[in-house]
Formats: structure tokens, sequence, C-alpha cells
């Protein structure tokens, strides 16, 4: 009969921890990975309540801003320093409650007519905000109340994420529920990226100067520019959208764009439409040139064509494009440069800036190959037009 050997010290105090560690596993775990993930969101929610504040603050900044340089620009006569200085006080007040301003999505449970619903309350949109901006600022030229607006959404962008983030922390805080901080603990980061690109996109619309989407209209400017010396005189062809017409080997090019340099997108979907009718249908091809979200491991500015509406948004202006084109029986071609979310609405990088030229050969080569002389094309520019100019 062998006699058990006598276990060594160490290895009875590793056992008892084991123990103690699986008793607290099992009996705390939950509680634990609670804590973790509370504090994970709580930390991040303070670094995404700073970037609110900052945005915010940038807002009230160009505000104030832009009512001095109005309010200097006027006559003695006529000056009023009262209207130049609205407290900070006012404006957080003010801000605070636009912030949450919100649109409604009509019932989409019978689908027949919703575009047009939708297309109604983006007007109605649209002038409400046009009108808080001539609010916050009377007088303010028709660029830089763009650019406010881009400046603003910016900012709400930023405010909304905050709101969402503090309400998953606080019911999670209040349930003592792991699912709830898990679930939001899980994206932090993404939702993190997210917020610092608002916060760049906001230094970009301070200062006005071009962003990732605006390669569209970048596109369109330097193609009319490089077939006309010194550009063509654009024509309104709907709100915030203007028209070139240009020849290129035989063929004529209608050029389409929001107006610029003011940040809009303006009506590219309405002005094809528009267009169109007026062509009679007899439009032979329909390009566009956009910013397209890439996937990771992409180079950013990276080129690549295909077919169908290249454009974002709620979808009114992708339908009125589709629609017309289908009723036309007109072919759209689609070239998109690649970009991350940072890249499309922060100061145009070096690589997407490098890319114009080379969308423009492609769009030459694409008119060559898919078209003959004689024929009529639709060339639209999508995109935001913050610092790119006629």
């Amino acid at each position: 009969m062998m006699l058990q050997q006598p276990q060594e010290p160490w290895t009875i105090i590793f056992n008892l921890i084991f123990y103690v560690f699986l008793f607290i596993s099992i009996f705390y775990g939950q509680k634990i990975q609670y804590w973790q993930y509370s504090k994970k969101v709580e930390s991040s929610l303070v670094k995404i309540k700073e970037k609110r504040q900052e945005t915010k603050d940038r807002v009230k900044t160009k505000i104030i801003e832009l009512r001095k340089r109005i309010e200097d620009h006027k006559p003695p006569a006529e000056r009023d320093g009262s209207k130049a200085k609205l407290s900070a006080k006012e404006l957080d007040t003010f801000l605070d409650e636009f912030m949450q301003f919100f649109m409604i999505q009509p019932e989409s449970m019978d689908p027949a007519g919703i575009v047009g619903k939708l297309d109604q309350l983006i007007d109605v949109r649209e002038n409400r905000w046009d009108d808080t901006v001539q609010e916050l600022v009377p007088g303010i030229d028709e660029t830089w109340a763009s650019n406010l607006e881009n400046l603003i959404e910016a900012a709400l962008a930023v405010d909304s994420v905050y709101r969402i983030v503090r309400h998953f922390y606080v019911q999670g805080k209040k349930t003592k529920s792991l699912i709830f901080v898990m679930q939001i603990a899980m994206q932090i980061k993404i939702i993190e990226q997210m917020v610092d690109a608002y916060a760049k996109a906001s230094k970009a619309f301070y200062h006005g100067q071009p962003i990732g989407d605006a390669l569209g209209p970048q596109v369109a400017a330097t193609l009319v520019r490089d077939l006309v010396a010194g550009g063509v005189e654009p024509e309104d062809i709907c709100k915030e959208t203007i028209l070139q017409e240009v020849k290129y080997n035989g063929r004529t090019l209608h050029v389409i764009r929001a107006k610029g340099p003011g940040g809009t997108v303006g009506k590219p979907g309405q002005a094809i439409k528009l267009q169109v009718e007026k062509l009679g249908g007899k439009v032979n091809r329909i390009i566009m040139i956009d910013a397209a979200m890439k996937l990771e491991g992409e180079a950013s500015g990276s080129i690549v064509e295909g077919v169908g509406a290249a454009i974002g948004g709620i979808g009114v202006e992708k339908f009125k494009i589709e629609d017309s084109s289908t009723t036309a029986s007109i072919p759209i071609d689609a070239i998109i440069c690649k970009q991350n979310l940072v890249d499309a609405i922060t100061t145009m990088r070096k690589s997407i800036s490098n890319s114009v030229k080379k969308i423009v050969e492609r769009i030459k080569i694409a008119i060559d190959k898919r078209t003959k002389e004689g024929d009529v094309i639709i060339l639209a520019g999508i995109g935001n037009t913050i610092g790119i100019g006629i």
C-alpha cells in the first residue's frame, strides 16, 4: 500500500485561489462583466460629450463671427451692435432645442406615392433650416448660409450619438442590465470613430473647405473647364442645382451638379428628370460620378465603374433618376471613388483629389466607347459642393 505524498504548500494555495475565482465567477461573474462594460461606456461617453461640446462651441463661434462680419460691412448709420452680440447663453438655449429637430417619416404601409410624400417633407425641412439660419445670422449670404447649415448638421449628428449612447448607459445603470450596457459597449469603438469623423467634418464646414464627398462636383467642374477654357456660364435648373452645356468629340454634354461653393448637394435627381423631359427623352446615356463607401483594406481614392444611379441619401433623388431613365430607356453608367466615412465628410485628402483628373479621363473614354457623334449625354457630378466653385 502506497502512502499519498503530502501536497506542497504552494499547490494548496493555488487550489484555494482557483476555487475562490471559480466561486466569484459563478456568483458574481455577470456583475463583474457589467462593471467592466459600464466603465468602458462611461469612459467613452465622457469623450463623446467633449466632442459634442467642441462642435457646439464651433457653431457658436461661427455664428458670432458671421454676425460681426455682416455688421462691420454695414454703413455706420445702419449698424446696431446689439444684433451682432448674441450671448452665449442665448445661443446655447437655441442650439440645445434646435439640435433635437426631427423629421417623421411618412407612413409606408401603402407604398404608393411615398416618394412624393418624402419629397414634400424634405422641402419643408430644408425651408425650416433656411429660416433658422437666417434667424441666427440675419443677412447671411447664400454660400455661408449653406456652410452654416452643414456645420449645424455635424454638431447635430454628434449630439444625437451622444444622447443615444447616454440612453443605453443610463438605462443599463437603472436596470443593472448587462445586456443594455453590453450592446453599446460592443460597438463603442466604431461609435467613437464616427463621432470623431463628424467633429473633424465640423472643422471643414467651419472653414468652408472641400470635403471628400465634393468629388463628384469637382469632377464635373474640372471636365467643363478642361473642355472649354474659362468654363461655361451655368444655368439654374432647380433649387441649388446648375446645368452647363459643353461639346466633346461631336457629342453634347449636359453637365449637372450642385451650385456651390456653399455646402449643398442640390437636387440632381430633379434636375436630371427635368432635363430628360426638356429633351423629350432624347438622351443617349447618363453618366454619374459620386463618392462611395470603401471596404476596410481597400485604397482610399480608388476608382471603379458600374451601372445604375450612383447617389446616396434618403432615396427620393435616386427614384427620380431611375424613373425618368427607365421611362425613356436611357442607360446609366456609374463611376465612383471609394472613401470611408472620415474621408467623405472631412477635408479632401490628396489621394481623393488626385483621382479627379483620372475620373475625367475615364469619362472621356466611356463617352468615346459607348456613344457616337451626335449623341446627347447627361453627366451628373453628385456630392456636396462646399468649397467647389463654378
